[in-house]
């Protein structure tokens, strides 16, 4: 016969069965949360991206006539994704091989010419650019066995190889002495231009070679063009007019144009005129810088022949640099080789800056500064960029002389650049 619970086991059967019974029922109320409970939405924070991953759906307000919810879209208002594209280009004065230039050439090597330590100072400020232009005005020999260096200019070939290596991309070419020697300078000088991988403008030897030289820096279509308003003894137009581009502004605009319509979004016209040795610019320059300023299609013009540094234009996005100096000559002369036209400032010259962006009409000149230089005649005929790799043995009084004859012409339209040698 079994003995009767004691009292005290009685209760703690009963409140362990209580206990198993709230826990069913607690159980049983998780699950039914679970399945009907509050769906409100998560609180963590939703990054951009995933919001323009997932549109939500968001009912309106109930109300009586409210029939269908309205949709909102939670994506960001679309906005212009693309980059602004944009390019620097730096241009240059007259290159002209005098006898005293092509004699130090001769000098720095056994056989032949070697320009190349000329340019070695201002090489990082030209390569550094996404497009540099040169001008060079004294036309190149074909086989260095007719050189002259007086009057009429065949210069030897090897300067081709220089100014290439100084990290130019392309030359005008259109001077008063593109047909020194008749359609065999355009010849001449065109076979070693295009031999280094220089683009060119100005010449042509056939009239399919017409037309702009063509540059794509920073994705942006540019076309160069370039015409002179003289030449040596000969009249312009040219027979046949396509051999050296010259200056009419309606043509030059018309050539614009064509070459906006041939795809071109940048248009820079490189143009020898002006008076020699005067550094404030002729009537005529003024006229036709205006006008060529004005043309819809022209955004940069580049002045060449005076020999000096000239003003600067900035406005409404365009720019036309009317005069820029010599960059490399043996102007204003020596003892054996005498100018006694040329003022000292012939000495001096300028690499301007330009930097082109994307702007409401298309790429525009959005900031202009400029390189002082100065030839060091003394020594190797060297481009000095002053003030940012000057040679010891130049008395820096000199130098400062020099900038500061290139500063009253060119500022306050362009600033003077800063840039660390290297």
């Amino acid at each position: 016969m079994s003995k009767p619970l004691h009292p005290l086991f009685r209760s703690e059967r009963r409140a362990a069965w209580v206990l198993q019974f709230l826990v069913v029922v607690g159980v049983l109320v998780v699950l039914v949360l679970d399945v009907f409970g509050d769906s409100s939405p998560n609180q963590e924070a939703v990054t951009p991206e995933a919001v323009q991953a997932n549109d939500q759906t968001i009912p309106e307000a109930a109300s009586p006539d409210a029939e269908v919810p309205a949709t909102v879209s939670t994506q960001p208002a679309p906005t212009s994704t693309e980059p602004v594209r944009a390019f620097t280009l730096v241009a240059t004065g007259d290159i002209i091989s005098h006898g005293a230039v092509a004699e130090r050439a001769d000098a720095n090597v056994d056989d032949g010419w070697d320009f190349s330590e000329m340019f070695r100072r201002v090489r990082p400020i030209l390569a550094g650019a996404d497009l540099a232009l040169c001008h060079l005005e004294s036309p190149l020999s074909m086989h260095d066995d007719d050189l002259s260096f007086r009057g009429t200019f065949r210069v030897p070939s090897s300067l081709a190889d220089a100014i290439a290596g100084a990290g130019y991309d392309g030359c005008s070419l259109a001077s008063n002495h593109a047909l020194d020697s008749g359609p065999s300078t355009v010849e001449s000088t065109l076979y070693h231009l295009r031999r280094v991988g220089l683009a060119t403008a100005g010449m042509a030897d056939r009239a399919e070679a017409a037309g702009p030289a063509w540059f794509d820096p920073g994705g942006i279509r540019v076309a160069h063009l370039s015409v002179t308003d003289f030449l040596n003894g000969r009249d312009l137009p040219t027979d046949p007019p396509w051999l050296v581009g010259h200056l009419d502004v309606d043509l030059v605009a018309a050539d614009a144009a064509a070459a906006v319509a041939a795809g071109a979004e940048f248009v820079v016209v490189s143009v020898h005129w002006g008076e020699e040795y005067r550094t404030d610019p002729t009537a005529r320059q003024l006229e036709a810088a205006d006008r060529l300023l004005r043309a819809p299609d022209v955004d940069l013009v580049l002045g060449h022949h005076a020999h000096v540094v000239q003003p600067v234009i900035v406005h409404d996005g365009k720019a036309a640099a009317l005069g820029l100096g010599n960059f490399l000559t043996n102007q204003p002369g020596d003892d054996k080789n005498p100018c006694r036209s040329c003022p000292p400032h012939t000495q001096d010259g300028m690499i301007a800056w330009f930097s082109v962006a994307d702007g409401a009409n298309g790429p525009q000149v959005d900031d202009a500064g400029y390189v002082p230089t100065w030839v060091d005649r003394t020594n190797a005929y060297e481009i000095v960029p002053i003030g940012i790799d000057d040679p010891d043995h130049v008395d820096p009084a000199v130098l400062a002389a020099s900038a500061a004859r290139t500063a009253a012409v060119v500022e306050p339209d362009l600033r003077r650049l800063q840039f660390t040698a290297g």
